[in-house]
């Protein structure tokens, strides 16, 4: 914030304005607030997504897009916890337990950690399969630098050699149907039932909404943008950077460069060097 504002001293700050609207008068642009009108030969819109409104985040850039005719993809969700169907409520119960796992959801596979939580099941491997999820299946695999059939020997439970926390182990168990009993004793039946640990698949109900929502997903469609400007293709002088850019990434940074390098090129067309 504070290297922002040091490379922003040039700036006037107009704080606790409501962007109402952004009209079209000539060669100008008049962005119409809650508190008067401002004139402005060029106009950049950086406002973000809809997640965390509580701040103040709104779907304002759509709108303006909209006005001017601009293709956009509405807001959703992205990278946000996923809830469950009554039939995943059981790992609810586990709510503060993590572990590593593999989620493939469509043709990508993450590779993170899992959380599970009183709402449904987050963490970083959740967090970043919800922007590729939209609806159906996704498969976890719950045991991914092991294979299930090297940890059933010997004359211990079963819950006691898989390599996970105890109280999934037996959460697991319960509802692959198969008893914690010693491996030695169990059938060639219950062994297959155990392989569903590497894709233990289901359909989420949904995700937990904006307000738990780290960026959100869709946007001012890319296409309508020239890339090394970030200006409009349809209306002259008219730019979007950013998150209400349809373009989003998953965990790592990936949100805060296009952020950054968005707003870097912008500024650098605005000033004449580019």
């Amino acid at each position: 914030i504070e290297a922002l504002c040091s490379n922003a001293k040039h700036a006037t700050f107009l704080l606790k304005h409501s962007i109402l609207r952004v009209t079209k008068e000539g060669e100008d642009f008049i962005v119409h607030t809650d508190k008067g009108a401002l004139k402005a030969h060029k106009v950049v819109v950086a406002t973000g997504g809809k997640s965390f409104a509580h701040i103040g985040a709104t779907d304002i850039g759509l709108q303006i897009a909209k006005a001017f005719a601009i293709e956009v993809k509405e807001f959703t969700p992205a990278l946000v916890g996923l809830t469950l169907q009554k039939e995943q409520f059981w790992m609810k119960e586990l709510s503060g337990l993590s572990c590593y796992v593999h989620i493939r959801v469509a043709d990508k596979l993450l590779k993170e950690e899992m959380l599970f939580t009183h709402k449904g099941i987050s963490g970083p491997a959740v967090l970043s399969a919800s922007l590729y999820w939209q609806k159906g299946d996704i498969s976890i695999d719950f045991l991914p630098d092991k294979r299930v059939e090297d940890c059933m020997k010997g004359k211990k439970l079963l819950s006691s050699v898989l390599p996970l926390p105890k109280r999934l182990a037996k959460a697991l168990l319960e509802v692959l149907g198969v008893a914690d009993k010693v491996c030695s004793e169990l059938t060639k039946g219950e062994r297959k039932k155990m392989q569903a640990l590497h894709h233990y698949t289901f359909s989420p109900s949904g995700n937990f909404g904006f307000a738990k929502a780290e960026v959100s997903r869709g946007g001012v469609v890319a296409d309508a943008l020239c890339l090394k400007t970030l200006e409009s293709k349809k209306i002259k002088n008219l730019y979007f950077i950013a998150e209400v850019v349809d373009i989003t990434g998953e965990l790592g940074g990936y949100n805060f460069q296009w952020a950054f390098a968005s707003g870097f090129v912008c500024g650098k067309t605005l000033s004449g060097k580019i």
